[in-house]
């Protein structure tokens, strides 16, 4: 989900002089983010070209941008604990896996799928996770014990993600299966099928303040 914002808004000020300030009045902009009322100054143009090292950087933010973005509503679920008065989830996600999961050399970056994390946390996962495709439909067994240090529960959510690399599309379970199911069979596309796919798996709690570290399910032959 990529949210839009229109350009040349005029700004607005809400509750007389001493209210909050929004949108963009010549050289600032207000904005408001959890509460917290922002004036900021406008970018200036650049006069000078990029250098190399930013040039660098930017390729890696947009490969691992270019892949988390579509995925942003999962983001907020995975990454909404994390330095949750600092940053949004989708930033937290940018910045954890642009280190991590971003390989190879300037101008041709990679992703290590088998990096990348779609979640962060320290609730309790799955134990032994395993993932399969057959006849076109993608099964996903877990551990379904539940844990009273974890005080995991058995409606806890299960997030499941798949991705095919071919077609740059990704796909979950219509409806999150549960902790207690131990188990959950997704039919897979037509479009999607013939080609390798990738695998990702979470849990959290039903009001998702609690979260798991995904796990990479790995490589799947999508037949």
């Amino acid at each position: 989900m990529v949210e839009y914002f229109k350009k040349n808004k005029m700004g607005t000020i809400r509750n007389g002089a001493n209210g909050r300030f929004l949108g963009k009045a010549g050289s600032v902009i207000g904005s408001s983010w959890k509460g917290i009322d922002y004036i900021k100054g406008l970018s200036k143009k650049r006069t000078k070209p990029s250098t190399e090292e930013q040039r660098i950087q930017q390729a890696r933010f947009y490969a691992i941008s270019k892949f988390l973005m579509p995925i942003a509503p999962i983001l907020r679920l995975g990454f909404g604990q994390v330095n949750a008065d600092r940053m949004t989830p989708t930033n937290a996600a940018l910045q954890l896996n642009i280190a991590q999961a971003v390989i190879g050399t300037y101008p041709s970056f990679e992703l290590d799928y088998s990096k990348i994390l779609i979640s962060s946390g320290s609730f309790i996962g799955g134990g032994a996770t395993a993932a399969s495709v057959n006849s076109g439909v993608l099964t996903v067994d877990w551990d379904f014990a539940l844990s009273t240090l974890y005080n995991s529960k058995a409606d806890d959510q299960v997030i499941i993600l798949l991705y095919q690399p071919t077609v740059d599309e990704f796909m979950t379970a219509p409806t999150p299966p549960l902790r207690a199911e131990g188990t959950v069979d997704i039919t897979i596309p037509d479009h999607l099928l013939g080609d390798k796919g990738h695998v990702w798996v979470f849990f959290a709690n039903r009001k998702g303040t609690k979260v798991s570290r995904s796990s990479y399910l790995g490589e799947l032959d999508l037949v």
